[in-house]
């Protein structure tokens, strides 16, 4: 139940952070100035950076942790304990079958290879949208702002419904990524100011962040009530 309650807050707190990003919207006075280009190419590196981090995560998970010998070891461990192999991330196991992708000779996390081709594409978007200087009117900002807020939610009840076919949460987790780079030119278009922009960047962290632990319920919950033995993820209570 500890963990339930954690999962709520997240929820909760994503749910607060799409009230703030509608309320800002919609208190910026209609005669805003537009963004200037100079704040604009700011926000787009500081999205390109984020995105360069996120594309490495979605290739090696668990990169960070080679810097700390204790969860390498407990990790080592745990694998030769159990004797359980993992491809793309997740077990090799039938219950986790739907969960990974084979894609160029390659067994693929079907949630992190969504997020990595969402992650390109949003980067190069987010280049063309800077360098054509292309400028958004109020009307479009406003339904791209309604979409991408539209997506996370369909992202979130995905992960905890997952589709038999993984090509589908493949799909669905793109679809999140892009739903980042719409909010956050649309955002910096409505206010016309770069810190807007970058408060929005903090809030898609916290949304992908919501994502990561349903994910992570998930797999517990799945893992909990297999009957395989390993157990290679935490369950939640």
């Amino acid at each position: 139940m500890k963990y339930v309650r954690t999962l709520s807050l997240y929820l909760a707190f994503s749910f607060i952070a799409a009230v703030l990003i509608t309320l800002l919207v919609i208190m910026t006075p209609d005669h805003t100035s537009p963004i200037s280009f100079l704040e604009k190419v700011g926000l787009a590196g500081l999205f390109l950076f984020c995105c360069i981090i996120g594309i490495s995560f979605t290739l090696h998970p668990n990169w960070v942790r080679r810097y700390f010998s204790k969860f390498k070891d407990k990790e080592k461990n745990t694998q030769q304990q159990v004797k359980r192999s993992f491809q793309g991330h997740h077990p090799d196991c039938p219950t986790f079958q739907n969960h990974t992708i084979h894609w160029n000779k390659k067994t693929w996390c079907a949630g992190c290879l969504g997020l990595f081709i969402g992650l390109c594409a949003s980067m190069v978007l987010m280049i063309l949208y800077v360098v054509t200087d292309f400028q958004l009117t109020n009307m479009m900002s406003y339904l791209l702002i309604l979409l991408g807020l539209f997506i996370l939610p369909v992202v979130y009840i995905e992960i905890l419904y997952r589709s038999r076919y993984a090509i589908v949460h493949v799909i669905i987790n793109s679809l999140m990524s892009l739903s980042f780079f719409i909010i956050i030119i649309a955002v910096g278009e409505l206010t016309g100011k770069f810190v807007y922009g970058f408060f929005t960047i903090l809030l898609c962290f916290l949304w992908l962040d919501v994502r990561i632990q349903l994910s992570k319920w998930h797999h517990g919950s799945l893992c909990k009530n297999c009957f395989e033995s390993c157990k290679m993820f935490l369950t939640f209570d």
